[in-house]
């Protein structure tokens, strides 16, 4: 019996000591969380504003690789569909690079069926290869109902 109290005497006031003086653990790994965001880019800027056009995409493909989100979308209305036309020279390489980046890491791409038709654009022909919706804006209405957060470009 005093051999039992000796060792619970011990574990109960030696015990917590010496374990202050022990190395400290290891910091537990970053835990990225479930996928479970989504994000649309929604670019409506054209070539008046090429850096706000060239930034769309890049953050796009940022997000999506972040590993953080579900679904990344890049949806264009309006102007910014010709980021997507290869037969407008004005296009720089810059933009038409990070579209393909974009594209590339898993972002849908979706440009308006409307504005295409607007600006003459072969929705067959575009690069890269992005989803023709009808309207954009019934689109990204559609994209929100199902809790897509927006950003705006």
């Amino acid at each position: 019996m005093k051999r039992f109290l000796l060792l619970l005497v011990t574990a109960v006031v030696v015990a917590p000591w010496v374990s202050l003086g022990a190395a400290p653990s290891q910091p537990a790994e970053k835990q990225v969380p479930a996928r479970q965001g989504k994000l649309v880019f929604v670019a409506t800027t054209g070539l008046e504003d090429l850096g706000t056009l060239s930034s769309s995409f890049r953050h796009a493909k940022t997000a999506k690789e972040s590993g953080y989100l579900s679904d990344v979308v890049w949806l264009t209305y309006g102007r910014a569909v010709v980021a997507l036309d290869p037969t407008v020279k004005a296009v720089p390489e810059e933009v038409r690079k990070a579209a393909q980046e974009a594209k590339a890491a898993g972002v849908r791409l979706v440009a308006c069926g409307h504005a295409l038709q607007k600006f003459g654009i072969d929705p067959k022909k575009l690069q890269p290869q992005a989803d023709v919706a009808d309207n954009g804006v019934a689109e990204l209405s559609r994209l929100v109902a199902e809790g897509y957060q927006v950003i705006r470009y």
